[in-house]
């Protein structure tokens, strides 16, 4: 039953991480001509992966739902997207900001994922923790050093979200591997 929403939760993860990969990479070759454009993508990604949570969430055992965070998080994120979609004009100078945020609460759940892996042996969990802690800590300094320029802003943010999707990506393919064995 868990194994099974890990699994799943891991494909969907792999597939987010792909999408902002590509583009991250649109990001960074074109800064300023694509800020308004990603935003707008990030917004959308927020969307889906806020109704994937809500379809988890009610997809599940009864059991499962009485530990699951699926139906809020869900909810908080498909409106986090809605607000960002609406008043993306506005948000592109605090954009990095937003990034950041995003990178350090993703990066949170993966740090429980992480600590829960604890409980087995020879699960790796180590490895995955200091890699999410890693990411909570590129989130907190897209955070507090956003720079004047919003070429360097985005262009930076555009390799941080690289470097961080990279991560996640490996981060679920390992944990797809390792909950595939048990």
């Amino acid at each position: 039953m868990i194994k099974n929403h890990i699994l799943k939760y891991e494909k969907y993860s792999i597939i987010v991480s792909i999408m902002l990969i590509i583009l991250s990479i649109f990001l960074i070759g074109k800064p300023m001509e694509s800020l308004e454009t990603f935003v707008i993508a990030f917004a959308i990604i927020m969307i889906i992966n806020g109704i994937s949570n809500f379809v988890t969430y009610f997809g599940s055992d009864k059991e499962y739902r009485l530990f699951s965070f699926d139906l809020i998080i869900g909810i908080l994120t498909i409106l986090a997207g809605i607000l960002v979609f609406m008043y993306r004009t506005s948000l592109i100078g605090i954009f990095p900001i937003i990034l950041g945020i995003w990178i350090i609460a993703s990066n949170i759940f993966k740090m429980q994922i992480a600590i829960n892996l604890s409980a087995i042996k020879n699960s790796g969990w180590g490895y995955l923790l200091l890699l999410a802690i890693l990411m909570i800590i590129l989130g907190v300094v897209l955070i507090i050093n956003p720079f004047t320029s919003m070429i360097t802003i985005t262009t930076l943010a555009g390799i941080m979200l690289l470097i961080s999707e990279v991560v996640s990506l490996i981060e679920s393919i390992y944990l797809l591997v390792k909950v595939k064995k048990f």
